[in-house]
């Protein structure tokens, strides 16, 4: 059985998939492929464990794109590692 590498994820990649320097919560989970729904981000920022730059416009609540992109590559790698966080 042949095994292949996990190709790493980077910021840059997701970067690229952003379509403007501050995304919604609804973006972010468009951005993960719909793993990541809007409501796990909402319970994520709660329990401080969200990405580190949110930004709330009334009652709408987004991200610096590039905290957010970090924040996702640091999730992807230690779930790849065994050490989710979920």
């Amino acid at each position: 059985m042949k095994t292949h590498p996990h190709h790493p994820i980077t910021t840059e990649e997701i970067l690229a998939k952003c379509p403007s320097p501050i995304i919604s919560r609804k973006e972010a989970a468009k951005i993960s492929g719909g793993l990541i729904s809007e409501k796990f981000l909402a319970n994520l920022d709660s329990s401080g464990d969200g990405p580190a730059e949110r930004v709330r416009i009334g009652r709408r609540v987004g991200y610096v794109a590039a905290s957010f992109a970090e924040w996702l590559v640091v999730r992807v790698e230690a779930h790849r590692r065994g050490q989710s966080h979920d």
